[in-house]
Parts: structure tokens; sequence; C-alpha cells
């Protein structure tokens, strides 16, 4: 592995199956970036695009499952949860069109990616964890 990929361990938890299954597979997405991003050429970045859109539109139905666990759980911070995943599908569309207009490199947009994602899971969504457990 290199310094850029990303190894799921257990500190990431949140302690909730479904949503750590699905960070899992945000984590593997942010991988497959790191993998393209590697071949070079014209093949990484049809490669790099594809995994992307993917990863982006698998975001969404995980912002969508997560904030509806919140709601259930009455979280009293799902404002400012939506308004982070609000943010951040708007960043990495305009990434990707940035991209496609040759202003970006594949690269960056990885780290930018697993950075996020991160440091998101890290910080925000271990703040609703026990509401979860509780609900």
């Amino acid at each position: 592995m290199d310094e850029d990929s990303v190894a799921w361990d257990n500190s990431f938890s949140v302690g909730f199956e479904p949503i750590d299954t699905q960070h899992k597979n945000l984590v593997h997405m942010a991988n497959q970036l790191f993998l393209a991003c590697k071949e070079g050429g014209v093949a990484a970045d049809i490669a790099f695009l594809q995994v992307m859109k993917k990863a982006v539109d698998y975001a969404k139905t995980h912002f969508a499952d997560e904030e509806s666990y919140m709601r259930k759980a009455a979280y009293p911070r799902l404002d400012e949860q939506r308004k982070q995943h609000e943010d951040f599908v708007a960043i990495v569309v305009e990434t990707i069109r940035e991209f496609e207009a040759g202003n970006k490199e594949p690269i960056d947009m990885a780290r930018y990616l697993k950075n996020w994602l991160l440091n998101h899971i890290a910080v925000s969504d271990k703040q609703y964890a026990p509401y979860l457990k509780n609900a």
C-alpha cells in the first residue's frame, strides 16, 4: 500500500454496521482513484472519471441513507451534516468539470476526496454515533 492509499481500521468505525459498510466502500473507491492515477495516460484519465462518477453517485446514496438514520435518531446537528454533504458534492462535481476541461490533475482530486472523507468520518460522523446506538 502506498502513502496515498487508505487501509480501513476500526478507528474509522461509527459503530453502526450499515454506515460502516458504506464508509468502507467509499474508502475502497478512494483507493481505486489512486490506482487509476498511477496508471498514467489517457486510460488512467478514463478510469479515473469512471470511478469518480461512481463514487459521487454512491456518496449521494450514502449521504441520503446517513441523513435518514440521523433523522430517525433525532440527531440535533442533522442540518449541519446535510450542509457538509451538499457542499462536498458541489465541490466534487465542479472539480470533475475542471478535470474534464484539463484544469485539474486526477491525483489532486483523489487526495481531496480521501482527506475530506477521512476527516468527515473522524469528526462529523463520530458525533452522531451515540445517537444511532441509542435509537
